[in-house]
C-alpha cells in the first residue's frame, strides 16, 4: 500500500448560522473547504462540522463505484451533501471529497497499475487521518459511511484502519462487483452483457497480472485493478469486521441496483453478532430517497431528500442512543 500522507488546506469558511445550538435543538454548522491528499493526488472536499463546545463524532463518506464528485451526484440527487448537512445539525461532523477517478480521470486512464487501493481505500485512510488531526473531533468516535461499493469496502477499511469505531453500510453487498454489474446488464437487456460474458470467468478470478496483459481492459478497469479486488475475501472481511466493530447495515426496498434480499444475506453471514444492527426501508431506493414506481430509466431524475427516519437511525447508531 502506498504511504499515506495528508494535507489540510482551508480555502474558505462558510458560516451557516450563529451560535452552537438553535432553538429547535439542532446544531448550527460550518462547511470548510479542504483538500484530501494521498501522495501526489489532491482531492477537493469539505469538512462539515457542528458548532459545538465539545468534541464531536465524525464520519468519512465513501462513494460507490464509478467516478463521483464529493456530493456523489447522480441525476438530480446529491446524497453525500444531504447526509453531511443533516448529520451536522445532529452534532456529527463529516468529510466528503471528490473521488480520485473523478478528479484525475484523464490522467488515470493510462495508469495500468491502478488498484482498488488507489481508487478508494488509500484516500479514505487519508481523510480519516485528517479527522484525527482535528482537535474538534472525538478521535474515539470516527465512523465510515459507505454507499453501494463503498459499503462493500467499509469492512475491509475497518480491518486496515483499526482506530475506527465502526461503519454504516448503505446499500452495500457481499456480492462480487463484477457479478453485480453483470446482473444489472442482464436485467436491463443491455447488449454489453454479451460483450463481457466471454471474459467473465477470467477477470472474475484473476489474482495476478499476466505479463504482457497489463493493458487488458474489462468493465472500465485494467487487470491490476481486478487482481487487487479479487484478492479480498469479501465475506471473511465482513465477518472479521463484525467481531470488532459496530456495523449498521441499511437497505431500501425499491433499490434497483442491490436486491432487497441482500439484507438477508448479511443476516445469514453475521448471525449472533450483537454489535450489528439492520434497518430496512420499504419505499426507498438505492440512494435512500423515495423510489416507488421508479425504473432504471426514471430513477434519480427528481431531486429528493433522504427522509428524517434514515438520518435519525444513523445518528442513534453513532451516538449509541
Amino acid at each position: 500500500m502506498k504511504k499515506i500522507l495528508f494535507f489540510w488546506l482551508i480555502l474558505s469558511l462558510f458560516l451557516v448560522a450563529g451560535g452552537c445550538r438553535a432553538n429547535d435543538g439542532e446544531y448550527s454548522y460550518v462547511e470548510e473547504e479542504i483538500v484530501v491528499k494521498t501522495d501526489e493526488f489532491e482531492l477537493a472536499g469539505k469538512l462539515t462540522i457542528p458548532e459545538a463546545k465539545e468534541m464531536v463524532p465524525a464520519i468519512v463518506l465513501v462513494h460507490g463505484s464509478g467516478a463521483s464528485n464529493m456530493n456523489e451526484a447522480i441525476g438530480a440527487l446529491e446524497p453525500f451533501e444531504n447526509l453531511a448537512q443533516e448529520l451536522a445539525k445532529k452534532g456529527i461532523a463529516s468529510i466528503r471529497y471528490d473521488k480520485r477517478t473523478f478528479a484525475y480521470g484523464t490522467t488515470l486512464i493510462e495508469d495500468y497499475d491502478f488498484t482498488i487501493y488507489d481508487e478508494v481505500i488509500d484516500d479514505v485512510l487519508s481523510a480519516a487521518a485528517m479527522l484525527r488531526a482535528d482537535a474538534r473531533i472525538d478521535h474515539n468516535n470516527i465512523f465510515i459511511v459507505g454507499h453501494s461499493m463503498g459499503g462493500q469496502l467499509a469492512p475491509i477499511i475497518l480491518n486496515i484502519d483499526t482506530n475506527m469505531k465502526g461503519a454504516i453500510l448503505l446499500a452495500g453487498t457481499t456480492e462480487h462487483i463484477i457479478d453485480v454489474m453483470m446482473r444489472q446488464l442482464q436485467e436491463q437487456d443491455s447488449p454489453y452483457y454479451d460483450t463481457y460474458l466471454p471474459y467473465y470467468d477470467y477477470f472474475r478470478n484473476l489474482k495476478e497480472v499476466a505479463i504482457g496483459e497489463e493493458k487488458y481492459f474489462y468493465m472500465g478497469a485494467y487487470e491490476a485493478y481486478w487482481a487487487s479486488y479479487n484478492k479480498f475475501e469479501l465475506e471473511a472481511e465482513l465477518i472479521k469486521a463484525a467481531t470488532s466493530y459496530k456495523l449498521l447495515i441499511m437497505q431500501g426496498g425499491h433499490d434497483l441496483q442491490v436486491p432487497k434480499t441482500t439484507l438477508d444475506d448479511y443476516k445469514s453471514l453475521l448471525t449472533e453478532k450483537d454489535n450489528v444492527q439492520y434497518k430496512y426501508y420499504e419505499d426507498l431506493n438505492h440512494c435512500f430517497v423515495y423510489g416507488v414506481n421508479e425504473t432504471i430509466h426514471t430513477a434519480y431524475l427528481i431531486r429528493r431528500k433522504i427522509p428524517t427516519e434514515v438520518i435519525e437511525d444513523i445518528v442513534n447508531f453513532i451516538k449509541n442512543e
